[in-house]
């Protein structure tokens, strides 16, 4: 929960870099497996990898083309962050949702001006400020878009993954999407309101092809209730 869980996670970033958890921005994604604690959802496929026994996410030999979908994928993420998070503010539906696991319906209503305060603290965390408008960001957003349709249009073989095999470089692109407009309840169960934040109507129109790849890949690779 945003500053609520904020201490903890900050113990268990020291966890994961020692001397330097203090410094870095409290964040998630964030794993803990038993006495493992990794940061980053790059540090996390290695570290998948490394533990795992299927197929690798990031292959060594494939591992600088995934970088580059990485690096596009985060900065997708930071566009899509911004407009959410906008999106949460001028939602009051959106806000009485995001405390719905905590308090009884009737008492959400008074707990919106918590529940803003928490989504402005998000939003400072990651430097998003009111400059941020929705044009600006559609602007930022819609070349990673079309970098994406590009090379899938180059696939060939009948298989959607852009390197070949199932990897990393389609799981990051792929949940980037989310933002764009969210996968389906079965695969992650989003609330009215906040699924309509979460949809930008003309980009997930305008990109439809690549909302159809990625329920694709959810079909293919992700079990329905998954957390």
């Amino acid at each position: 929960m945003p500053m609520l869980g904020e201490g903890r996670l900050r113990r268990l970033m020291k966890r994961a870099a020692p001397g330097g958890g203090e410094e870095r921005k409290a964040t998630v994604p964030l794993l803990v497996a038993g006495d493992v604690v990794v940061m980053e959802s790059w540090n996390i496929a290695r570290h998948a990898d490394r533990s795992g026994s299927g197929a690798a996410l990031i292959p060594p030999e494939r591992e600088a083309a995934i970088l580059e979908w990485n690096e596009l994928g985060d900065r997708l993420n930071r566009s899509v962050r911004a407009l959410v998070l906008r999106g949460m503010l001028s939602s009051p539906a959106a806000l009485d949702e995001s405390v719905a696991g905590l308090v009884p319906r009737p008492l959400r209503a008074l707990l919106r001006p918590i529940a803003r305060i928490g989504v402005r603290y998000v939003a400072r965390k990651h430097g998003i400020g009111g400059e941020d408008d929705e044009a600006r960001h559609e602007g930022l957003i819609v070349p990673i878009l079309e970098r994406l349709r590009g090379a899938l249009a180059g696939l060939s073989g009948g298989s959607p993954c852009l390197l070949g095999d199932f990897g990393y470089a389609d799981i990051i692109m792929a949940t980037s999407l989310q933002g764009i407009s969210p996968v389906e309840d079965r695969f992650l169960r989003l609330p009215p309101a906040t699924r309509q934040v979460w949809t930008r109507p003309s980009l997930a129109s305008g990109f439809a092809d690549l909302i159809e790849w990625r329920d694709r890949l959810y079909r293919d690779h992700r079990r329905p209730g998954a957390r």
